[in-house]
């Protein structure tokens, strides 16, 4: 079985990523406007893409990573992001010093990809990579003990990661377990790959649960949006707590949202009523097309984004504008990112029917 709500999960993650770096550019500096708002908006209700990434690659790796050999599974899972990212992370170093004009020397590639991303999107694989050396181990866990533990550690993670942030920013209160680490750690983003674990088998059938869970997602992005802009307007500068991956409203859209795509769209095996069996809801050839790409879209689209902006292809399509007709930024956002999302597909699918690329690219 192909399981249709992966398919739309991976595709739903991807294109909020690509809007939320679209919608991006208009939050900074921070100014009472409606051109701030939208931005707001879009990028407020897409936060839930990484959290989505992750928790998908905590179904789909933690339930069996434990069966396979340390070596096979490393070497497997970490080949097929570590290669890309490699020939990636050169394509977007050449990319700043040849067309950016970097101060940069090609000397410094090896370095400063050892240092870091050498392109602002490439950290999720970083994370990732992280996320999937601790796999086994995290596997044989969760497989091995009762559900409560598991539990257990999903609620010290919300407390450690969510909500002791919250007394350190809003309210001005910094206890002695407040940590400086990165927002983007895979620690800080890990109480997701247990969540995948966990949620991969609970499925909500009652249209009520499902009106809810709708309802939290829709709270959970106006309090983003709302939260931001209020600790923005009081510092005078944009203010992105409420936008971290983790923070309480984040995790209030990605869990609802995560278990609404499940529920509506379950792939399982069922008896007819002549008792042949058959698959419901399995996934299309043309969205495991996509979902096979999602990777590769994730990678190339950052590049995409500023080819098409800057007008390196002939033409420019940005927030506001395509092929010089005007568009209102309301609409001219979900477009520039449907544009670079469908660019950065064909790209995608183009590589993977030149069999030395094929591989090496996504």
């Amino acid at each position: 079985m192909r399981l249709l709500w992966v398919e739309i999960l991976k595709i739903l993650a991807v294109f909020g990523v690509i809007l939320l770096h679209v919608s991006a550019p208009f939050l900074v500096p921070y100014e009472r406007s409606m051109e701030w708002w939208t931005g707001n908006m879009y990028d407020s209700f897409s936060r839930w893409c990484v959290p989505l990434f992750v928790m998908i690659s905590g179904a789909l790796v933690l339930p069996r990573a434990a069966e396979f050999s340390l070596r096979h599974f490393l070497f497997v899972r970490i080949r097929r992001i570590a290669i890309p990212l490699l020939v990636w992370s050169a394509i977007y170093f050449s990319y700043r010093i040849l067309v950016k004009g970097d101060d940069l020397v090609f000397l410094e590639f090896i370095p400063m990809m050892l240092s870091g991303p050498v392109f602002y999107h490439l950290w999720f694989i970083y994370m990732l990579i992280i996320l999937y050396l601790f796999a086994p181990v995290i596997s044989a866990f969760l497989n091995n003990t009762k559900e409560k533990f598991a539990w257990y550690l999903v609620l010290l993670w919300f407390f450690w990661a969510s909500i002791l942030p919250v007394l350190h920013e809003p309210l001005n209160f910094e206890t002695y377990l407040m940590t400086d680490m990165d927002e983007y750690s895979a620690l800080k983003l890990s109480g997701y790959f247990l969540l995948g674990f966990l949620l991969k088998e609970r499925f909500i059938y009652s249209k009520v649960m499902l009106l809810i869970l709708l309802l939290i997602f829709l709270t959970g992005g106006a309090v983003t949006a709302i939260g931001t802009y209020v600790m923005s307007r009081n510092t005078g500068a944009f203010h992105p707590f409420f936008y971290n991956y983790y923070s309480p409203t984040v995790v209030a859209m990605a869990l609802p949202l995560f278990l609404l795509i499940k529920s509506m769209f379950n792939t399982r095996r069922e008896i007819t009523a002549n008792g042949a069996e058959r698959i419901r809801m399995n996934s299309p050839r043309f969205l495991q097309k996509i979902g096979n790409s999602v990777f590769g879209i994730y990678l190339v689209h950052a590049l995409v984004l500023e080819l098409f902006r800057d007008g390196r292809l002939g033409f420019v399509i940005d927030h506001t504008s395509a092929f010089g007709i005007a568009i209102p930024l309301m609409a001219g956002i979900p477009l520039f990112a449907a544009c670079i999302f469908i660019f950065s597909l064909g790209t995608i699918i183009f590589f993977r029917y030149i069999p030395i690329l094929r591989n090496i690219i996504a």
